[in-house]
């Protein structure tokens, strides 16, 4: 793609000629062909194909290492029917009612964590929006703590994909559902583990990759909108002051959500022949929907690039659209939120003291963010 910015150098200017540069797509090339995949830029194409299953598929175990644990269970790359049975088990346990319950736990882990960071130096990512969201998930799951360094090394194996780390997590987690399932005890863990769909409960395997799926997607989303938040508002004085005084944390990160989504892109499959924006996309193609791009589309947020508190209609794909909107979004806001209130509780104000550094595609969020906080009264 001629002219493509720099993928790993996103802070301040670079991510303007990326958003510039998504603009000129949108309007010069809305579906692009490159390197074998179909990349689409245009909010309404992008909807299309997040939420048409018959159109483009959400099965990409082809493209994932040869293990045959993957993809059972796992909602991301599952079409209905099959995916329509796995979502209605999770609803019957991983409910709006649970995750409200989660709120005490979370202003806990989130006090806690921003309590014991170094004002001169920390890294943001690392102490604070990767810790949390782990610890919290694998307290709803009914996970022990003391196996937060391997979830780490599972996460990690899973972004690399890393067959043998994938297995292990599979193997592990299957081991513990089996026994939840023997004797459950109230956690989201037991609570899949004996849910019913038309008599029938999943199977272990299956809740093994759903559990999975839940303790990685379920930290990668919240972790990126944390560091996103508190980015901004190092960043932008002004924001910052508004958001202090008037207590706008939960503005701040549904707009931070918009603008810096968990995920610029994800990949589908065509079922079958398209078309989209007029461009014809074969079947079999590789399609990349470019949610960054689509929460920038002025046909979905009018002036999309300021970053407003204040946004009257605030439109965004960040947590997907249709059959595979995001069940943990609710989640993700509810830790952020707290998470971001904490710090700016903590510190009077926030300084970025290293080069911010940013996961490759299909992310594109903030890896490493590097703080000095000043204390109220110093």
């Amino acid at each position: 793609m001629a002219g493509f910015p720099a993928l790993t150098e996103l802070d301040g200017a670079g991510w303007s000629r990326l958003l510039h540069w998504l603009a000129d797509a949108r309007r010069d090339t809305p579906v692009l062909e490159f390197v074998g995949m179909h990349h689409v830029f245009r909010a309404e194409d992008v909807r299309t194909v997040l939420s048409d299953s018959e159109l483009f598929s959400s099965d990409r175990t082809r493209m994932m290492p040869p293990t045959a644990q993957l993809g059972r269970g796992n909602l991301t790359m599952m079409d209905p029917p099959d995916h329509t049975r796995m979502r209605r088990i999770v609803n019957q346990a991983f409910t709006p009612a649970s995750v409200r319950g989660l709120a005490p736990a979370i202003d806990e882990i989130a006090g806690e964590l921003v309590g014991g960071l170094t004002p001169e130096r920390f890294d943001l990512v690392r102490d604070l929006a990767y810790p949390l969201p782990i610890r919290v998930i694998s307290r709803f799951l009914g996970l022990p703590e003391e196996e937060h360094g391997r979830f780490r090394e599972w996460s990690v194996g899973f972004s690399r994909g890393d067959a043998a780390q994938m297995d292990a997590m599979h193997q592990h987690l299957a081991e513990v559902a089996a026994a939840k399932r023997a004797r459950p005890v109230g956690d989201l863990m037991s609570r899949l583990a004996t849910a019913e769909v038309d008599g029938a409960p999943a199977t272990i395997d299956e809740i093994a990759s759903l559990s999975g799926l839940i303790l990685l997607a379920g930290h990668v989303t919240t972790t990126s909108l944390i560091a996103a938040a508190v980015h901004e508002l190092c960043v932008r004085p002004a924001l910052d002051a508004q958001v202090r005084e008037h207590d706008r944390t939960e503005d701040l990160v549904m707009e931070a959500l918009r603008t810096r989504p968990a995920f610029a892109q994800v990949t589908r499959i065509a079922a079958a022949d398209a078309t989209l924006s007029g461009v014809a996309v074969p079947a079999g193609a590789l399609v990349s929907g470019w949610i960054l791009s689509a929460n920038h589309d002025p046909g979905l947020n009018p002036d999309p690039e300021p970053f407003l508190l204040d946004r009257p209609a605030r439109r965004h794909l960040s947590f997907g659209h249709g059959v595979h909107y995001c069940l943990g979004g609710p989640l993700a806001q509810l830790e952020a939120v707290s998470a971001v209130r904490a710090v700016v509780r903590r510190f009077a104000r926030l300084t970025v003291s290293a080069p911010v550094e940013f996961h490759p595609l299909p992310t594109l969020s903030i890896r490493r963010l590097v703080l000095a906080g000043q204390a109220y009264g110093s």
